[in-house]
Parts: C-alpha cells; structure tokens; sequence
C-alpha cells in the first residue's frame, strides 16, 4: 500500500527535503521512501546528511537508515532519492549489498 505523504524536513542550511511516497514493506521489514530534496544554488546533499535528516525526522538511528541513491535533475536544483529505513540492523546486513553497507559505514571492506 501506497501512502501519500508531504512531510518537510530541514537537511542543512538552505537545502529542504520532502517526502513523495512512503511504503512499509513488511517481508523485508523496512520503510521505503521517495524523497524530493531541494537545493537551489547548492550542491547535491551528501548521503551522510541526508541519512542523518531521514533519522532525526523518523526517530531512529541512523545506521538503519540506507539512502540507496540520489539523482540530480540537471538545471532544476532538484534531486530524487531512495532511501530505507530497516527495523533491525540484522536485517539490513542480510538484504542489502556488500558495497552499499561500505558506503555507509557499516562494513570493513
């Protein structure tokens, strides 16, 4: 199921994020989230905080939080990212891949 949500939240100083669609997926046991993020005249968000916002605004910790990628749209200082915020830490290291847990921190490698 499908929510449409259009919650703000702030990632830094002059770059704004929200929230397109919002879906828990239950044989994972993740939330997977479409996120719009807004920076006119700035650079593309780093993952870091864009993981750190998605935590503060969800309540969780960070390290369960995976931002799978960010894609700029050329011209428009816009960029779409996917991201999933796991229930446990065991099930985000069977699921997800080797190179995105290095990306994030969360393996030796």
């Amino acid at each position: 199921m499908s929510q449409q949500a259009e919650r703000r939240f702030a990632i830094a100083e002059g770059v704004e994020g929200y929230i397109v669609r919002e879906r828990y997926n239950k044989l994972i046991g993740r939330r997977e989230l479409e996120v719009m993020v807004d920076h006119m005249f700035k650079g593309t968000p780093r993952r870091l905080e864009l993981r750190e916002a998605i935590a503060r605004l969800f309540g969780v910790d960070p390290s369960l939080v995976i931002v799978k990628k960010i894609v700029s749209e050329y011209g428009w200082g816009k960029s779409r990212a996917k991201v999933f915020i796991y229930d446990s830490m065991d099930r985000l290291k069977i699921i997800e891949p080797e190179h995105m847990l290095r990306k994030h921190g969360l393996s030796k490698g």
